[in-house]
């Protein structure tokens, strides 16, 4: 079986995760002064696609931890609330692989013309909003020359969890025990990735002919579920829908059958929130393929189970559930013989993101 840049990418998380903590923490500490003397009262973090998701990711630990009121928002709706959102004392997020799409762009710079703060996050530092920021944040995976993303989404959740900790009161003494656990991740993500691999592989025959998809899981994974529906349809073509848990289980179940997959992340936080939603999935014949935490116990209510190789910290879970979700993607995204480092409507979605008169980095 040929591998794609795609896979070569995934495996590279644990690498580029590290590489943007190290490069990033005195920008970071600089971020955080700001905040300390009273210069910034709110963050406001955006972002599109992936950026978007990956940023959602990292929004637990930003309103468990953060100082200052955070708001998480799509580029594309800061427009509605930028007149009471934006001002000198807001520090304004802006999250962009490329650096090139037009609304992360331009919504950087309306909020660096209303006063803000305004602080770029991306993978390329000659980008047009690295340009337009008063701070960049590069982050450290390297060339991605894939269209669906997938080590740049580690990068940015994993840095954006940083800042998150970094605005923690000094008082806070959960926030130092979290950086503890995020400054070992990329480890843990290496032994995550080996583990689940193989297993994941053998599962493809099993889950490919199910569809549609539903992903579902709380706190962080909620951004996960976000970033797999995202990326399972960009590559796969697969229909793909995304839920918090419990809403998932509150009402939108009538048209489930055999045809069907759940995938809910399940930590030991929302176990039982899951095993409910499990039991009755099973009852309409859907097929369930969990991703759960070691040691939990989910009573044979699951089809197939996919265990992450060690407990994680419930705030930074999402750096662990992505990676399975990915790989997930990329082989089922080769069982139905497409290319997933290109999907056939990568032109004509860039063609309608992009300013006009620019590219992709790896592209140019």
């Amino acid at each position: 079986m040929s591998e794609y840049h795609m896979l070569e990418y995934i495996r590279e998380n644990p690498a580029a995760l590290q590489r943007t903590l190290d490069n990033n923490e005195a920008a970071i500490q600089s971020i955080a002064e700001r905040v300390q003397q009273g210069r910034l009262r709110r963050v406001v973090v955006l972002g599109i696609g992936s950026s978007y998701t990956a940023s959602m990711m990292a929004a637990p630990a930003f309103r468990y931890h953060s100082a200052i009121p955070t708001h998480v928002l799509p580029a594309t709706e800061l427009g509605h609330y930028a007149t009471r959102m934006v001002d000198e004392y807001t520090l304004v997020v802006a999250v962009s692989r490329s650096g090139e799409r037009e609304w992360v762009v331009n919504a950087l710079k309306e909020s660096i013309e209303r006063g803000a703060f305004g602080v770029a996050m991306t993978g390329v530092a000659d980008s047009l909003m690295a340009q337009n920021a008063q701070l960049a944040l590069v982050t450290g995976e390297g060339p991605e020359v894939t269209f669906p993303k997938t080590k740049s989404v580690i990068c940015c959740a994993g840095l954006l969890m940083r800042m998150a900790l970094a605005l923690a009161t000094p008082d806070d003494d959960e926030a130092t025990e979290r950086l503890q656990a995020l400054r070992a991740s990329p480890d843990a993500i290496e032994r995550t990735i080996q583990a689940v691999e193989p297993a994941l592989r053998a599962l493809i025959p099993a889950i490919q002919p199910l569809e549609p998809v539903v992903v579902v899981g709380t706190g962080s994974n909620y951004g996960v579920a976000l970033e797999a529906t995202v990326k399972i349809q960009e590559t796969a073509y697969v229909a793909t829908h995304c839920d918090d848990t419990g809403d998932l289980l509150h009402g939108p179940l009538g048209p489930f059958d055999e045809k069907w997959l759940l995938i809910p992340l399940i930590t030991a936080f929302d176990l039982q929130l899951s095993k409910q939603l499990l039991r009755l999935t099973g009852k309409f014949g859907a097929h369930r393929l969990s991703i759960v935490e070691p040691g939990l116990d989910l009573e044979g209510l699951s089809d197939s189970v996919l265990r992450v190789p060690e407990p994680v910290d419930r705030l930074l879970a999402g750096l662990f559930y992505l990676p399975p979700l990915q790989l997930l993607t990329y082989y089922w995204t080769l069982a139905k013989g497409l290319n997933p480092d290109a999907p056939s409507a990568m032109r004509d979605v860039l063609d309608a993101i992009l300013p006009p008169g620019r590219e992709e980095p790896e592209l140019r």
